[in-house]
């Protein structure tokens, strides 16, 4: 039981590293607008695996899917390069990473 609800009175999306895509901001609208739901909770959570691949370089995210690809790079693309490069902690990395994101 989460939030105090049984199964089937969550409306759940689940996105690798919460990136707001077109079906994702979609199934939010029909959510909102269809099903008339009131309350968007978004939950992360650290060391999120799809965070940490975007922040491989480009050429090992080029080896990938051409769509895990482009995933990687908008998500790449959302992070505060300049702010995590003084980050040395494994762990802070991936903990500011995440709320960057």
């Amino acid at each position: 039981i989460v939030f105090d609800q049984g199964l089937g009175d969550l409306f759940v999306i689940r996105v690798a590293g919460n990136c707001l895509d077109t079906a994702t901001l979609a199934s939010l609208q029909y959510a909102i607008h269809h099903l008339k739901v009131k309350v968007v909770v978004v939950l992360g959570h650290e060391a999120c695996g799809a965070v940490k691949a975007a922040q491989l370089p480009s050429d090992k995210l080029e080896q990938e899917p051409s769509e895990l690809e482009q995933a990687l790079k908008n998500i790449k693309a959302g992070l505060d390069a300049g702010s995590l490069q003084h980050i040395l902690d494994p762990r802070a990395l991936d903990r500011e990473a995440v709320t960057t994101n």
